[in-house]
């Protein structure tokens, strides 16, 4: 299925390669991206878990707007569950958990209008407790992330454009992290908060998926 989609003046042709599938393969302007109409839900069991008070965010990845709030404050959430709705192009995007945590803020209701990086909630993340490490546990790989370790993922599928951080680097809330092309527009990635580069995961050029990890802070 070919279509001729129009949004603020810009015509975008989009290919469905089968309206049908779960996931659906929507083709953007060249750009490919995995649409699913629900989600799984299948969460297995974790060890015991405290929820960690933080500030970590769910922004969203384009402008568009709010068809459904799925959340409120004080609810827990799992890994994969769908947060929120975002109609923007005609079609709907599920907005997914990237974690197991508590809502501590909504901040968007059922018709909102919202940009590209606005602040839909904020929860307090589900961590595991620390295991104590074995006494000649080898050294991980200095481009892993430490378990546990705050990551920066994608917010759509993409193509770098440009790094600006390296490992090391102490960087502060809106600064930029990196640039990200999608749809023929380029996206600026910024740091949610202060803190520390621990390892950067990819490179300019490299094309990343929605969720993938792009760096890790520090401690």
């Amino acid at each position: 299925m070919n279509l001729s989609v129009t949004v603020d003046g810009k015509t975008f042709s989009v290919e469905i390669a089968n309206p049908k599938a779960d996931p659906m393969i929507i083709t953007v302007d060249g750009t490919e991206f995995s649409v699913t109409a629900d989600a799984s839900g299948a969460v297995s069991a974790a060890p015991a878990q405290s929820f960690v008070e933080g500030s970590e965010t769910v922004t969203a990845p384009i402008p568009g707007v709010i068809q459904e709030v799925n959340v409120k404050p004080g609810q827990t959430v799992k890994k994969g569950d769908v947060l929120f709705v975002l109609e923007a192009m005609k079609m709907k995007n599920n907005i997914t958990a990237l974690h197991d945590g508590k809502v501590q803020t909504v901040n968007v209701g059922k018709g909102d209008s919202v940009a590209h990086g606005d602040v839909l909630m904020s929860y307090a993340v589900k961590q595991a407790a620390p295991a104590a490490a074995p006494a000649s546990a080898p050294k991980s790989a200095a481009s892993a992330p430490a378990a546990g370790a705050e990551t920066v993922t994608a917010p759509i599928p993409g193509v770098i454009q440009e790094v600006k951080i390296q490992a090391g680097q102490s960087v502060k809330k809106g600064d930029v992290l990196f640039v990200l092309e999608a749809m023929k527009m380029k996206n600026n990635i910024t740091a949610m908060r202060d803190g520390k580069v621990a390892t950067v995961n990819v490179s300019k050029g490299d094309t990343v998926t929605h969720g993938q990890a792009l760096m890790s802070y520090a401690g």
